[in-house]
This record gives C-alpha cells, sequence and structure tokens, in this order.
C-alpha cells in the first residue's frame, strides 16, 4: 500500500476536488500457467487486478457531486507522497475511477467535505 499526502479529483480536465490523506491499494491474484509437463510453472501473471484509493479528505469545489461519483468515473492524480515527494511517486493519475463508497461531513459554516473510497476500472 503506498500512502500520498495530497491530490485531486479530476473529471476530464477540471478539478472538481482537493484531497488529503490517499492510501492506494493493489490487489491481484497470481495465476500460473503450465506448459509441456513441467512441474513448475511456466509463466506467472497477475489475474483479477483491483486497485482501491481510499482518501480521508476531500474539499469539493462543486456543489452537485453525488451525481458526479454516483454516474460517472473521475481521475485521482497523486500529487506529493508522504514518505518521500522527490521519490519519483508525484504526478501519478489513476484515471476512470468509480467512487464505491463516500460519506459526506458538514460544519455551520457550511464547509462540506467527504471521506471517499474508490475502485480503478480496467477496460479490455
Amino acid at each position: 500500500m503506498a500512502k500520498f499526502s495530497v491530490g485531486k479529483i479530476m473529471v476530464g480536465t477540471d478539478t472538481i476536488g482537493k484531497a488529503t490523506g490517499i492510501s492506494v491499494r493493489a490487489d491481484g491474484a497470481p495465476v500460473d500457467m503450465y506448459a509441456g509437463g513441467y512441474p513448475l510453472p511456466h509463466e506467472i501473471e497477475l489475474g483479477n487486478r483491483s486497485i482501491t484509493i481510499s482518501v480521508d479528505y476531500v474539499e469539493w469545489t462543486i456543489t452537485d457531486i453525488e451525481d458526479v461519483l454516483t454516474n460517472g468515473y473521475v481521475d485521482v492524480v497523486l500529487e506529493a507522497s508522504d514518505f518521500d515527494a522527490a521519490r519519483g511517486l508525484s504526478g501519478i493519475t489513476l484515471a476512470r475511477c468509480k467512487a464505491t463508497n463516500y460519506e459526506m461531513t458538514s460544519s455551520q459554516d457550511a464547509f462540506i467535505t467527504y471521506r471517499l473510497e474508490l475502485k480503478k476500472t480496467y477496460t479490455s
């Protein structure tokens, strides 16, 4: 699992939210490929892959965010890593992410934030 301190949520070229506390977890089940009667696998590939993105805090710049999260895909841009921003992990974009869980919080001064979980979708 990789942790990033800041990032942004985008639709196309528009930034719709500024995010902090982003965790990215990649999962996949190995698939062994056997050939020629050998007892050891000839090749191992990654099957059933998924990437889960958890965001602790998002400040949205648009008001109809529930419509966007339930009906569309967003891109998550990871801008800086908690561990070392110079390590080369910043600037990564996870395209076509779909919200699977989100929770809204509002304060007395109408400051609305979300805790958000997304899954990256894959197209064949």
